[in-house]
């Protein structure tokens, strides 16, 4: 296996080939191969000059792609091990934010943070002298011409950069990725999963500081001679047409995404939009790092079928920091594939078909990598046993940096227990829910992403803006609670009816009564910075009394609700049952 630095050099014979970064401001940049190279190189000896050597730790906070890519690049050829931050969003939340980078910077033992101008200010007075870290602005680690001698070598065993896990259950941990770590998982997604060429080109809008969008499209696909065009994630929330537009102009054949963003583009483009595209150049539409599914691929298929996209370019796939990136793909030869089972004999610990839940197909584990579904003691269990997946191999990282305690929880052996439920299915892989975040009310057991996808239907509760889990009953049991963000108006009614919407579906179609509802502002809810819900979170939050609740009156359904008047107490609004009578019915 060759180490990404390795690639890197030996890509630089390729002066035909390029990625291309669109910065914030529509503007393009062109860098080559054989530039990477010489960028890279000149980054490395910089960081050096400025008094980094080989095994620092230096995270980066950069918002544009270009100089978030090339500093990243820099800092792997130096051996310096990079620490990738997801920039601040806004300045209302920069309390939160600030709390987020120290903890990062304080866990890494990061020697330096490199920054862009425009947030040089911002980071410094929210960081300075609080954790040791030096704040270089990302123009200091440029270099020169010339200065691009070959750094210290690095090994597959040396240490590329920490992925700090996204929080979704936790305070982030710093994932100890390794050079042999990244050749092994590039391999798996570009040549055993995707079967890559070098005819290949790739589009993305995925954040770079989180692992899909940085192993997914920075590095991955280096390996195998691929062309990438990075957009800017703020550009496709904005107006989701420029991601497919990028595919029809750049002529794209792979790109990756989450549920969500297929959702949002197939509502959000419209007809003039896409008359003119032609998609058929797509072969690899990946989706991956939140629940999937398999009526939103199909709509999106069914939405884009004139523009000739076809109906096998879905890739569901599943992975998490801890793996690298990728831990299983689905078939890229062949159609979506899901199967429905029986919800009540799932929660019972087998996966039974029947009418219920419909869940995806992600496919087998990689060539030199297994996976299991294993009982509690890590047994495996058999076809179609609901239980944890557990994987090993080459690409299954040794744990989180500084963070035994954290590491022999998730390890044992070799192998890594992802704490996500699943089961295997004529050798695919299906999965079901967190094993930690699972209700259990009078001995059974619910998935919280069932109660979310229900109470996402109801009227006045925005699409996926919703979590759900239990806490302690007076009476010493437990009981479901539902936090959803909403939006009040004339369609959805006043806090009352949406309310009763909720419990009234969740009754219906989950069979439990939740025991409270609290709904709360736009743009509340708590979430990892790759956009998962964090329930654990947002339970904390209730329990502190942080959560922003809606005050009844409030109507504000396309925009932030304004807080309320000063000394006014806002309401706290609950299910019209009773606690105790949260359970089956």
């Amino acid at each position: 296996m060759r180490s990404f630095v390795e690639v890197l050099r030996d890509n630089a014979v390729h002066s035909d080939r390029a990625v291309t970064f669109v910065r914030a401001n529509g503007e393009e940049r062109r860098v080559s191969f054989p530039e990477l190279w010489t960028i890279a190189r000149q980054r490395a000896r910089a960081l050096y000059a400025l008094g980094l050597k080989k095994g620092d730790r230096v995270a980066l906070v950069l918002p544009e792609p270009d100089e978030f890519v090339l500093t990243f690049m820099g800092c792997l050829t130096a051996g310096i091990v990079a620490v990738p931050m997801y920039p601040p969003q806004t300045l209302a939340k920069m309390e939160a934010y600030g709390d987020t980078v120290r903890h990062i910077l304080t866990a890494s033992g990061a020697r330096a943070l490199v920054t862009s101008e425009s947030l040089k200010a911002l980071m410094g007075e929210h960081l300075a002298g609080t954790t040791g870290a030096d704040l270089l602005v990302e123009s200091q680690v440029h270099g020169t011409p010339g200065e691009d001698e070959a750094p210290e070598p690095v090994s597959l065993d040396d240490l590329a950069f920490l992925q700090f896990t996204s929080g979704s259950t936790s305070k982030p941990k710093g994932v100890m990725v390794t050079f042999g770590n990244l050749a092994a998982n590039a391999h798996a997604i570009m040549v055993d999963g995707l079967k890559s060429t070098p005819a290949d080109k790739g589009v993305s809008w995925l954040p770079l500081y989180h692992d899909m969008g940085l192993i997914g499209f920075v590095v991955a696909p280096l390996y195998t001679l691929v062309q990438v065009m990075f957009l800017p994630t703020m550009s496709f929330i904005r107006r989701p047409s420029v991601w497919l537009d990028a595919i029809h102009r750049h002529r794209a054949t792979i790109t990756f995404a989450p549920n969500f963003a297929y959702a949002l583009a197939t509502r959000a483009v419209t007809d003039a939009q896409s008359k003119d595209w032609d998609l058929s150049c797509m072969r690899a539409l990946g989706c991956g790092a939140e629940p999937i599914q398999a009526d939103v691929l199909r709509g999106f298929l069914k939405r884009f079928e004139k523009n000739g996209l076809a109906p096998t370019s879905a890739l569901p796939s599943y992975g998490m920091a801890e793996a690298t990136l990728a831990i299983t793909f689905w078939d890229i030869e062949k159609e979506l594939r899901s199967d429905t089972v029986d919800v009540s004999k799932m929660r019972a610990g087998e996966a039974v078909p029947g009418e219920g839940m419909e869940l995806v197909a992600c496919g087998k584990p990689f060539p030199g990598h297994e996976l299991k579904v294993a009982a509690p003691d890590g047994a495996p269990l058999g076809e179609r046993k609901v239980g944890e997946v557990w994987v090993r191999g080459p690409s299954v990282t040794k744990g989180y940096y500084g963070d035994a305690a954290a590491t022999e929880e998730a390890f044992s052996g070799d192998w890594l227990k992802t704490g996500d439920l699943g089961y295997l299915a004529d050798g695919e892989l299906y999965l079901c829910g967190r094993a930690k975040d699972l209700i259990i009310l009078n001995g059974k057991n619910y998935y919280p992403q069932d109660i979310e996808a229900v109470v996402s239907r109801a009227a006045g509760v925005r699409d996926g803006q919703c979590v759900a889990f239990s806490v302690l009953s007076d009476d010493g049991g437990e009981h479901c609670v539902i936090v959803a963000e909403a939006k009040i108006g004339p369609r959805a009614g006043t806090m009352a009816d949406i309310i009763a919407s909720i419990v009234q579906l969740v009754r219906a179609e989950i069979g439990i009564v939740p025991g409270e509802v609290h709904l709360i502002k736009r743009g509340t809810l708590p979430k990892t910075s790759s956009g998962k819900v964090r329930r654990r979170e947002a339970k904390r939050r209730l329990e502190a009394g942080e959560l922003e609740l809606l005050v009844e009156g409030e109507t504000s359904p396309d925009s932030l609700p304004p807080p309320p008047a000063e000394g006014a107490a806002p309401m706290e609004a609950k299910s019209l049952v009773p606690r105790s009578s949260s359970a089956e019915v």
